[in-house]
């Protein structure tokens, strides 16, 4: 993944935005996991008492320190 669209995606990243739609539904999943392996987001996926994982639908999720560097260090493709 290039580094313009790690920013493009941690730039409008939330758990839903303001149309009520899920990160889960408006990134790949391969994206996903390519940000979360390299730091820059973390999901957080709960699990029941009973040991049973939510549902996507439950999870959060939140840009990391890196992340929020690498937006901001990079302007010319969008960040901050």
């Amino acid at each position: 993944m290039k580094t313009s669209d790690k920013i493009t995606i941690l730039s409008a990243i939330v758990t839903r935005d303001s149309a009520g739609r899920h990160f889960t539904e408006k990134f790949t999943r391969e994206d996903l996991d390519t940000l979360e392996a390299d730091g820059l987001i973390t999901i957080t996926r709960p699990v029941h008492p009973t040991g049973i994982p939510y549902d996507e639908s439950y999870w959060s999720v939140e840009v990391t320190e890196a992340g929020i560097d690498l937006v901001d260090s990079n302007p010319e493709f969008g960040g901050r």
